[in-house]
């Protein structure tokens, strides 16, 4: 018996439902569920339900080849309707089946580009979220470098000068003795030294609180100030001899290096070895390196008050290694400590 054109009809949009109901899990088992589907759908004929399933596993299947294999299985499928109902007219059913391939063929292209499209707005959400954490990553490593940077100047600036204030005051401890002329000069070298502290401090928490215009920074070291702080140790009463075998001008950022170097070398000495003797050598010329030499005898017996920060040494190895130099620093086989840098010292250009 044959069925009637209408009952066939009623069982396609029977099947065309169920296939639409099947589609609704398309999202998590469309590996499997899509290939059925498509086959199934030859014996309804759904063009909704072909297209829906094509774009789907376009978009889900990362194999180009497997996407191809399926599209050629729905458009081999699709066409076997056109080709049952229509026998009768070639004509019409070999333009459904173009038809239907043309839409095959349209739902594949469009479900590969959107899965390439989806790929790539992945990747670049990824990168974007690397690239925020990569810049919160340098942002706080920005922030520890100046906190260590500031700390290194609030070092630089305080240690040495408050050395020399207890050098000076510690003169005046153990000489009760000494004329009132001494004791005017030791009080005003007390309180100069502790006046340009507290300036120079003063300065740095200004540019902290964004007080630039307020507080202006000072000017920075020259050569000229190394040789200064060998000679304010001396009027503080430390015997300390400088050996200066410079000849040439010195450029101002290898002068601002050896101006910490020197500092931190003699404030070490102010705090531990006051009582021995020392000595400042500077030797080099434009083309060679710079040699910077702060030692002293070692002290035997003596105790300081004074603390140490445990940071001035590290900061200027720092700033040597930093302008392309070494530095060592310890007990030497003669008997003494010595601080030694060296950096190299550009030819003139």
């Amino acid at each position: 018996m044959v069925m009637a054109p209408s009952a066939v009809g009623r069982w396609q949009a029977v099947l065309a439902l169920l296939l639409g109901v099947a589609l609704l899990a398309r999202h998590r088992h469309w590996s499997w569920l899509l290939p059925v589907v498509v086959v199934a759908n030859a014996f309804s004929g759904s063009i909704t339900v072909l297209i829906i399933a094509t774009y789907t596993f376009a978009t889900r299947c990362p194999n180009r080849l497997l996407t191809l294999l399926f599209a050629l299985l729905a458009a081999g499928a699709a066409t076997l309707t056109p080709l049952v109902l229509m026998g009768d007219d070639p004509a019409a059913a070999m333009m459904t089946m173009v038809l239907t391939t043309l839409l095959v063929a349209a739902a594949t292209s469009i479900g590969m580009y959107t899965s390439v499209r989806r790929a790539l707005l992945a990747e670049l959400r990824e990168r974007a979220e690397q690239a925020e954490s990569g810049r919160a990553v340098a942002e706080e490593q920005a922030r520890r470098a100046e906190r260590t940077r500031i700390a290194r100047e609030m070092h630089d600036i305080v240690a040495h000068k408050i050395s020399l204030v207890a050098l000076q005051a510690g003169a005046l401890e153990v000489n009760p003795e000494m004329g009132r002329d001494q004791v005017q000069q030791s009080a005003s070298l007390i309180r100069g030294t502790a006046t340009t502290a507290l300036s120079e401090l003063r300065e740095v928490l200004g540019v902290l609180r964004g007080e630039e215009e307020q507080a202006p920074l000072a000017p920075q070291p020259t050569w000229e100030d190394v040789r200064r702080l060998v000679v304010t140790s001396q009027e503080a009463g430390v015997s300390v001899d400088l050996f200066d075998f410079i000849d040439d001008p010195v450029p101002d950022p290898l002068a601002r290096t050896a101006y910490r170097v020197v500092q931190e070398g003699l404030t070490n000495i102010h705090k531990h070895a006051m009582h021995t003797r020392a000595r400042v050598a500077l030797i080099g010329e434009p083309g060679t390196d710079l040699v910077i030499e702060v030692s002293n005898v070692l002290p035997k017996g003596f105790t300081t008050d004074l603390p140490g920060a445990r940071m001035g040494l590290s900061g200027i190895e720092t700033r040597v290694t930093h302008a392309g130099g070494s530095i060592t620093s310890g007990p030497t086989d003669d008997g003494r400590f010595e601080v030694r840098a060296v950096i190299p010292w550009p030819t003139a250009t």
